[in-house]
């Protein structure tokens, strides 16, 4: 059986009225809300904005920054949480604060005896397809999981993939995960989805005292390392129902570049069905599993983030020989379970539809995967199969004609992340900030993009127009002043227009009473009841 392996999750919550989902958690050692979660006992997570300033106030605490420079998360003894956070507001520096939760692997136990013929492949990519040839320059699958073992005979002849160093292999997961994206064609065990592509496995290592089981920080620095090393898709075949804002800001700095992150739909469909962290943060292709006969698998997540869905029963993977193998055959391969191994093979589908189409944005490649997935239940989307199981050959010949437009300017999904206290200590640059009018079309997705935030200036003593045309599905349109802490925070709103229709052009005009100039953030959000999670829009400013 597959050891369990967990990842802490910071919650991002803001002391802000109505709180929503899309807003940062402020959780303290202490609070009821920050009891409730399985969680490390002797650490915790706070945030800041990223500058000299917060470092400052971090290097009075003995903490450990998490992720990649110009994020501000750190980790702190629990004992300090509530000074650092303190410290940290006095100076208007604290953006969130959670506690350092758990994550595990999204493996299934399998029967030693069960196992049909393993076509899985087949049902994925048509053997008749040939991937692009792999160069230097092909996308790089960065699988973050248990550390791979990359003296596995799988890998003979393969120059392609890599671990990190300094973790030890003493779990299987990560060396199944990378062999059902990437095994090479050597005449060899098994193949995966694009076989021979480049693939590097990110080591977690796990959190003393479990089984297993690693932390929130864990997985926030270990999508960083994903990112600092060239990563084009990021796999993550692990999850919890708990969030972990680390994780978050590590995600969405990555979709920032145009990385595209993956992630195991959960395995928890008859314990509850709970949605799992990071397959339902938006901006995540989430993967549920399917039975060879095109069915739901039994344990497998179903609600409104899912996707597509991919093979997930008894999933033919290489593990490494000297551990004990889950189906007890000990010879270095297992049959196993789960929506950690429908997960990697998105991830190599999308990293072979980036190589083969190069015209497409990031946001258009994954357009690609869903709508080019076989519809496999009712017709359409569905919350347990998605758009259906993935299939690479639709999804490299789906007309781009027939996909949803560019979405610019992601993630944009609130006001934080648009306001400069997530990401570098910068503001996103002003969409318009005087003269001409300025337009630009965009979508929204309840699931996937459920809020669109865009910063503009106005002149002291001036005007702006601000309008939202519907194109498809009914959009509304608020502005907020800058001292307004997210979306949910109707303090800070200045304008709102609100009417119900698709037809309807939404509209308000904002006027900066001071003296200078001034930022004002443009929200703009799904409304009114529709079969339809997508929406789209053009926006017009000036």
């Amino acid at each position: 059986m597959t050891r369990a392996f967990a990842v802490a999750f910071a919650a991002l919550l803001f002391l802000a009225p109505a709180a929503g989902a899309q807003d940062l958690p402020m959780d303290l050692p202490g609070d009821a809300s920050a009891s409730s979660v399985r969680a490390d006992p002797d650490t915790w997570i706070v945030g800041a904005v990223p500058n000299a300033a917060s470092a400052k106030v971090a290097g009075r605490f003995a903490t450990h920054h998490i992720g990649l420079r110009g994020t501000g998360g750190y980790t702190v003894a629990r004992s300090q949480a509530r000074a650092f956070a303190n410290a940290l507001k006095a100076k208007h520096l604290l953006v969130y604060a959670q506690a350092n939760v758990l994550r595990k692997t999204l493996s299934m136990p399998d029967d030693p005896l069960s196992g049909p013929p393993n076509n899985w492949r087949a049902t994925v990519a048509d053997p008749s397809l040939m991937p692009p040839p792999v160069t230097p320059q092909s996308p790089l699958i960065a699988l973050v999981d248990a550390a791979a073992d990359m003296t596995h005979p799988e890998w003979t002849g393969d120059p392609n993939v890599a671990t990190l160093p300094g973790t030890p292999v003493d779990n299987p997961h990560g060396t199944a995960t990378m062999s059902v994206a990437v095994a090479p064609q050597n005449g060899i065990g098994i193949l995966g989805v694009w076989p021979g592509a480049r693939a590097l496995n990110v080591p977690l290592k796990t959190s003393p005292g479990t089984d297993g089981e690693i932390t929130c920080a864990e997985s926030g620095d270990g999508i960083a390392k994903a990112v600092a090393n060239g990563a084009s898709v990021i796999n993550m075949s692990y999850g919890s129902p708990s969030r972990c804002a680390a994780e978050w800001v590590q995600i969405y700095f990555a979709v920032a570049k145009g990385i595209i992150p993956v992630a195991a739909a959960g395995n928890e469909f008859e314990d509850g069905n709970p949605l799992e962290f990071p397959a339902s943060l938006p901006h995540v292709v989430t993967v549920a599993a399917t039975t060879p006969q095109d069915k739901s698998a039994e344990f497998s997540n179903a609600n409104d983030a899912v996707d597509l869905s991919a093979p997930g029963v008894d999933i033919m993977t290489a593990v490494p020989p000297a551990l004990p193998d889950p189906d007890k055959a000990q010879d270095g391969y297992s049959l196993q379970s789960g929506t950690s191994f429908s997960a990697p093979m998105v991830s190599a589908a999308i990293a072979w539809v980036r190589a083969a189409r190069p015209d497409l944005t990031p946001d258009r490649v994954v357009q690609a995967i869903r709508l080019g997935a076989r519809d496999v239940a009712k017709p359409g989307w569905d919350p347990l199969t998605g758009f259906g199981v993935l299939n690479v050959g639709n999804s490299l010949n789906l007309p781009a004609d027939k996909l949803p437009i560019p979405d610019p300017l992601e993630p944009n999904d609130n006001i934080v992340w648009v306001k400069g206290k997530l990401f570098n200590g910068k503001r996103a640059p002003a969409i318009w900030s005087g003269g001409a009018p300025k337009r630009l079309n965009a979508l929204l997705d309840e699931q996937e993009d459920p809020v669109d935030v865009y910063r503009i200036v106005i002149a002291g003593g001036k005007s702006a127009k601000v309008s939202v045309i519907p194109r498809f599905g009914d959009p509304s349109l608020e502005v907020f002043n800058s001292s307004a802490i997210g979306v949910s925070d109707e303090a800070g709103r200045v304008a709102v227009s609100e009417h119900a229709g698709s037809k309807k052009t939404e509209r308000v005009t904002v006027k900066n009473t001071g003296t200078s100039s001034h930022s004002y953030y443009v929200a703009v959000k799904p409304q009114g009841d529709s079969r339809y999670q997508e929406r789209e829009y053009t926006l017009r400013v000036g």
